[in-house]
């Protein structure tokens, strides 16, 4: 998934008013900017970045709510 997709699915949550998934998107593409900058690839994010900074954080949520 790239950070444009990421990006649009967040208007389109907020446009539907749906705050828990605004929320949750927009944590994620705040995790993958973060990334990115520690990597030194702010403006060009690759799509291998945006799917380890997913995976991380999913990984993440379940071991909070195990």
């Amino acid at each position: 998934m790239d950070i444009k997709t990421l990006q649009q699915d967040m208007i389109a949550a907020m446009k539907a008013k749906d705050k828990a998934r605004k929320d949750a998107i927009s944590a994620l593409v705040s995790a993958v900017k973060k990334v990115a900058i520690d990597e030194g690839c702010r403006e060009d994010i690759p799509e291998s970045l945006v799917d380890r900074v997913i995976l991380k954080e999913l990984k993440t949520v379940k071991e909070q709510i195990d």
